[in-house]
């Protein structure tokens, strides 16, 4: 009692309350930006202009001009679509895969889970990034290339995280009695098993989302991922590492985009996380 008492007086401080509208509001506005971004600009993010090389922030161009004279800002608007594309998508793959590999892994002979978990620890032994590296090495670099291997290096926390929820589920007394009326394991499995992982793997994908961006986002910065004159996140910044002496808001802008986008995803995970999201059901 005393503990849900100060969880809820801990949760209702002003200070994480203004935290997480301040994060959903940066995630929506980003979001808008990449459905709609010609809403927020009527500039073309590959239109060069020789006369308007290297300028400073500005009325004109608020976010100043790259190399090549394109507009900065516009190329960051357009590259949220790519940005967060790349993470959602990726974050969706890891999510699937591993609630399928995770609820297998929970119902199959210990055995055989054995075998399973055994090659979900050696692979998370390996930074993420890594492992991702090592797919990219295998698979080639690409746009496509790359959401395949940000998803591979993620999907091992997720089937970690599924297969101890459904071992936890499998043994409620609504699924025993399912069980024991001869419902098909399927059913259950898609009825009750599976549902209940969804909520503890929301939360977990929030965050991933983030980390997804940025392993995306290195992966364009090393030129692995889409190629000039695209506008992605990791490519702008990557742009403009060599320029930072003489022109720094190439580089910059991108940069906190990245930025506020993993602390709002983090932000909004974590206070999930916290309110306890998913259960039994």
């Amino acid at each position: 009692m005393a503990v849900d008492l100060r969880r809820r007086v801990v949760s209702r401080r002003p200070g994480k309350r203004t935290g997480r509208i301040i994060a959903a509001a940066t995630l929506g506005v980003l979001s808008a930006m990449a459905l709609f971004p010609a809403l927020f600009t009527g500039l073309d993010p590959l239109g060069a202009d020789v006369s308007a090389i290297l300028q400073p922030p500005s009325w004109a161009h608020i976010f100043g001009t790259d190399q090549v004279g394109r507009d900065v800002y516009s190329r960051v608007v357009y590259g949220a679509g790519y940005s967060l594309g790349t993470g959602v998508g990726a974050t969706a793959i890891a999510l699937v895969v591993g609630v399928v590999f995770g609820t297998l892994a929970g119902l199959v002979p210990r055995a055989l889970d054995g075998v399973l978990m055994r090659g979900v620890e050696i692979v998370m032994a390996f930074p993420e990034f890594l492992v991702a590296l090592f797919i990219i090495a295998v698979l080639g670099p690409g746009p496509a290339n790359v959401i395949i291997a940000v998803s591979v290096a993620a999907v091992p926390a997720y089937i970690r995280v599924a297969r101890a929820e459904t071992l936890v589920v499998r043994r409620a007394g609504y699924v025993e009695a399912a069980r024991g009326l001869g419902v098909h394991p399927l059913t259950i499995a898609l009825r009750h098993i599976v549902p209940n992982t969804l909520g503890p793997l929301s939360v977990i994908a929030t965050i991933g989302i983030g980390t997804a961006i940025v392993a995306a986002a290195g992966l364009s910065f090393l030129g692995l991922g889409p190629q000039d004159p695209t506008p992605e996140w990791g490519l702008i910044l990557a742009g403009g590492r060599n320029l930072l002496a003489v022109a720094w808001w190439v580089a910059v802008f991108p940069g906190v985009f990245i930025t506020a986008t993993v602390i709002s995803a983090t932000v909004l995970g974590r206070s999930l996380r916290a309110h306890g999201t998913g259960g039994p059901r």
